[in-house]
């Protein structure tokens, strides 16, 4: 116990040392500040090319200046024969790195994503799958986004995530394999800064 409590002593006394070093002073004298997003929008899983509802919810760190952001990502898709949940780590960072009011950003990250597949729609058959799979992968995107204050904004973003996810079915005589292919997702986003 002694360690710990001397370990945080030294930690929240470590302007002394190297206050530039300190995320916790960084934060409270305001030079970082984190970022909740939700966004709601469409999305396409390559398979069976379909458009129905996505939505992504995010927490992440961005300096005040707001230049870049580092964020944890929670994507849901369900297109009613597949179903996505993906959970990721991204970054996203402003073309001019000087973006104020408004900017196109872009954006790239790692996810790992459940896939539960039910039918699948290819060549006009439809197939009853019911199986289920998992896989990580890259994404990349780009965004423009509006600042309507220093801690509100909206955003409009493209992101395209890159499956190589694949589900097997037996039709009785042999056995089919199914690329998902990858997902695409449009979304408007609303995020706060606090």
């Amino acid at each position: 116990m002694k360690k710990v409590v001397f370990l945080l002593a030294f930690f929240a006394s470590s302007c002394a040392f190297a206050q530039w070093n300190n995320p916790f002073d960084a934060y409270c004298a305001g030079e970082y500040r984190f970022i909740g997003t939700l966004g709601v929008g469409v999305g396409e899983l390559q398979i069976n090319d379909e458009q129905d509802l996505a939505g992504y919810a995010s927490i992440g760190v961005t300096p005040a200046a707001g230049v870049w952001q580092v964020e944890l990502r929670y994507t849901g898709f369900d297109d009613g024969s597949v179903s996505v949940g993906q959970w990721g780590i991204g970054a996203k960072v402003d073309f001019t790195v000087t973006c104020d009011v408004q900017c196109l950003y872009w954006m790239v990250g790692w996810n790992y994503g459940e896939f539960d597949v039910n039918t699948i729609d290819k060549y006009d058959t439809i197939y009853v799958v019911n199986d289920e799979t998992d896989d990580n992968y890259w994404n990349a995107g780009i965004g423009y986004r509006y600042k309507w204050t220093q801690d509100f904004d909206t955003s409009i973003e493209y992101n395209y995530n890159d499956l190589d996810a694949r589900v097997h079915f037996f039709d009785g005589v042999s056995d089919v394999r199914f690329d998902l292919g990858h997902l695409r997702t449009l979304t408007v986003n609303f995020a706060y800064r606090f």
